[in-house]
């Protein structure tokens, strides 16, 4: 997983890119009350409801505020959502026993189990993903922990604060946004399981703009962690993102069309490259 020092290395590579690139005044997350960042409407929009893109022409967004239609969630939906809860878990895990004073193996033997809280919905395979994930999570923090220790005769917090809440109501989003981890230096890293996909970019400008209109201090620096494979083929990489204007931009102007499309009321089109594994393709497809 992300270590500390990975993780610095990265953020010097985004600050090249930043001092080269300054984002504009105007899309800072504190100008929330001016255009282009004030909202046409309040409607406590997800992050995710914004920079979800799997859906073209935004029909699923539609159907769930519009049409009330409730679906059970795509196989690596739930997969994505437990590799998300096996991470936090033991982030938390660490945290806390660290804070409490345990040694490091201590600390493992008291945290090492904890994954089994997680709901894999009674399936022996996602149990063994979520155990593998959740112990290399743990691992990775407290052998950085034990290096530390050894190195400087102390240790510090772990890496990153999970599930952060942020509150986005200026910026016409949900009250209680939950970014999946922010570090220290205000990083914002993101988690995703499957393939990487341009769009997935837009959830580090929407937290970083929520981050900026109620801190009013800059968030710059992002981070996207990939999750691919399975159990034995299972890899994880580290993208750097550097969440400039071109990608705050693009936020903004998702946020309004979406806006647009719910209070004029204007039903979207089913997509014409509609996935079969979209958990709205059959409500599509009548």
């Amino acid at each position: 997983m992300l270590s500390r020092r990975l993780m610095l290395r990265l953020v010097r590579r985004i600050y090249s890119w930043s001092r080269a690139d300054p984002v504009d005044e105007e899309l800072r997350g504190w100008n929330w009350d001016k255009p282009p960042l004030k909202p046409r409407a309040y409607l406590d929009l997800g992050v995710w409801e914004v920079s979800s893109k799997y859906c073209g022409t935004r029909r699923d967004l539609w159907l769930r505020r519009k049409m009330g239609v409730v679906v059970e969630p795509s196989e690596t939906m739930a997969k994505g959502k437990m590799v998300h809860e096996a991470i936090a878990t033991a982030l938390r895990e660490a945290g806390r026993h660290l804070s409490n004073g345990l040694d490091v193996w201590s600390a493992y033997e008291a945290a090492k189990e904890k994954w089994r809280r997680i709901d894999t919905g009674g399936s022996r395979e996602n149990a063994r993903l979520v155990e593998k994930i959740y112990k290399s999570t743990l691992l990775s923090i407290l052998g950085e922990a034990a290096y530390e220790e050894a190195l400087y005769g102390s240790r510090r917090p772990p890496l990153a604060i999970s599930e952060y809440r942020v509150d986005g109501s200026n910026l016409g989003l949900a009250t209680n946004l939950s970014a999946d981890l922010v570090a220290e230096g205000g990083v914002i890293l993101d988690i995703k399981y499957g393939a990487p996909r341009e769009f997935h970019k837009l959830s580090l400008a929407g937290y970083a703009l929520a981050l900026e209109s109620e801190y009013e201090v800059p968030y710059d620096y992002g981070m996207l962690i990939y999750i691919q494979g399975y159990i034995e083929s299972l890899k994880i990489n580290v993208k750097p993102i550097y969440i400039n204007s071109y990608l705050r931009r693009y936020f903004i102007e998702e946020r309004d069309e979406i806006i647009d499309m719910l209070i004029e009321n204007r039903e979207p089109p089913r997509d014409s490259t509609c996935n079969p594994s979209c958990p709205f393709y059959k409500v599509c497809n009548k």
